[in-house]
């Protein structure tokens, strides 16, 4: 199964599992992830930095070691192509 750190920039999918403590679960729902809740994969900052989610039509940054956690299936995508985004600059690939 995917994590959400695997998804491509643009790429939609729907979310099955979050690993972890109580704590961070809560945390997680407090920020709208639930099972079942569809996200999409908005922007990934460079160098390790935090991924930007939208969730419930909101943007949601989430660092990479919980995003390793979030367990995803595929959902609707529609990933960019070659000049998707991927650093905090803008700069396109």
């Amino acid at each position: 199964m995917k994590t959400l750190i695997d998804l491509r920039i643009g790429e939609t999918a729907v979310v099955q599992r979050m690993d972890g403590g109580l704590r961070m679960q809560q945390q997680l729902k407090n920020l709208g992830f639930h099972e079942g809740v569809r996200i999409t994969l908005v922007k990934r900052s460079a160098v390790g930095g935090p991924l930007m989610v939208a969730i419930n039509g909101s943007n949601v940054a989430v660092g990479r070691g919980v995003a390793a956690r979030i367990q995803v299936t595929a959902g609707d995508s529609k990933t960019e192509g070659p000049g998707e985004q991927d650093s905090t600059d803008g700069a396109t690939q």
